[in-house]
């Protein structure tokens, strides 16, 4: 009997141990071919040249589709291209190839309109009566790695209401999320970089702002005006912008190294200027108003300038707020025994304009023997560091 059991038992354990080692998991059948989505291919789409211009005055007439390329294969005189459409996270992408140079037209060396565009890898040498890239009832563009030499206005974005055209006032052409990341320009009569309107009203109706400004290690060399100016810009994370050799024109109140102006909100760091005739920095701006890390040189060669001045200025009815000012982490290093103030921060209320609300000065530093004057501020900021302590 004990025989038996221990047999049986034997017998379970072989018929168990069978059933495990036969029981077989198939392959996973991987999904029929016909339902795997097929990579996107985007196309190249050499522009046409007629003479030695480039126009395109309808975009869709080249039949593109968004996330192909527009290629420009010569070097032109200009490049204009209208009505060009891409989609959010597959813009439509203008280019140059390698070698290709433009410019040499009168007043223009590129001339854009259109929404959802990357413009790319652009090298513009064109005429003091030109501008080099001119953006315009646009939206949505992003503008990398553009080199300019010679232009009237290096880069110029912005919107001009018509006086017949409801689609150009203010709400219906709000230029929305634009980006500049390494462009560099220099030798211009005028800004090298002039963003937004400066204007409020034009012919009778408003201008609309920009609402999202990007801009990241951009260059100004040798302009006659402002090296880098912003106006009526919501919004802005502005990051590493050198100005260099700034007003050479000696136009007054266009001899700002780097300008932020009226109706512009954002952050804005590691700001550099080496060469200006007028200040090194102006701020106009409104609402929570940050700049960080400034170094300013070689600055206000002409006399009565301030190096850093700051106002209250109105938001064009934008309902921005009053200025809120953070400033941290400046320097002068030079200076002229006939400028004004190192630092003035003037609390104007005209143009309805409203009382700046007190923030914060820190670690503002310059030589105080180059200087006529101390820090002026009507604004009540709180100090703190820096050479008056």
């Amino acid at each position: 009997m004990k025989s038996f059991l221990i047999l049986f038992w034997f017998a379970l354990l072989l018929s168990a141990c069978s059933k495990t080692q036969n029981t077989v998991v198939g392959p996973v059948n991987p999904p029929p071919i016909d339902t795997i989505p097929a990579p996107i291919i985007y196309k190249v789409i050499p522009l046409p040249v007629t003479g030695t211009n480039i126009l395109v005055r309808n975009a869709s007439d080249l039949n593109y589709s968004p996330g192909d390329t527009l290629l420009v294969t010569q070097s032109v005189e200009s490049l204009s291209i209208y009505n060009v459409a891409g989609v959010k996270d597959t813009p439509v992408v203008l280019k140059a190839a390698e070698g290709v140079i433009i410019g040499g037209g009168w007043t223009k060396s590129v001339d854009i309109i259109g929404k959802y565009m990357k413009i790319q890898d652009l090298h513009i040498v064109g005429r003091t009566s030109a501008v080099g890239i001119r953006a315009y009832y646009s939206s949505d563009l992003s503008f990398e790695n553009i080199t300019i030499d010679t232009a009237s206005v290096g880069i110029l974005i912005k919107n001009d209401a018509l006086a017949n055209d409801s689609a150009t006032y203010y709400p219906n052409a709000i230029i929305r999320n634009i980006s500049l990341t390494n462009c560099y320009v220099k030798n211009t009569n005028n800004e090298g970089f002039y963003i937004g309107n400066t204007s409020d009203i034009q012919n009778g109706q408003k201008n609309s702002p920009i609402v999202g400004l990007t801009v990241k290690n951009c260059v100004a060399e040798n302009t006659g005006w402002d090296g880098f100016q912003v106006t009526s810009a919501q919004d802005c994370k502005i990051d590493s912008v050198t100005v260099i050799n700034a007003g050479v024109g000696l136009q007054y109140s266009q001899m700002s190294g780097i300008a932020i102006q009226d109706a512009t909100t954002g952050t804005f760091t590691n700001l550099n200027v080496d060469g200006c005739y007028g200040g090194g920095l102006t701020l106009l701006g409104c609402g929570d108003f940050t700049v960080k890390n400034v170094l300013l040189k070689d600055i206000c060669k002409i006399d009565k300038t301030n190096g850093v001045f700051v106002d209250n200025r109105y938001d064009r009815g934008f309902g921005l707020g009053a200025k809120k000012l953070t400033l941290e982490n400046v320097e002068i290093q030079g200076g002229n025994l006939k400028a004004r103030y190192p630092l003035y921060i003037l609390n104007g209320t005209s143009n309805g304009a409203l009382p700046a609300i007190p923030g914060i000065v820190k670690n503002f530093v310059y030589p105080p023997d180059l200087w006529p004057n101390k820090i002026r501020d009507d604004a009540d900021n709180v100090h703190e560091g820096g050479t008056e302590g």
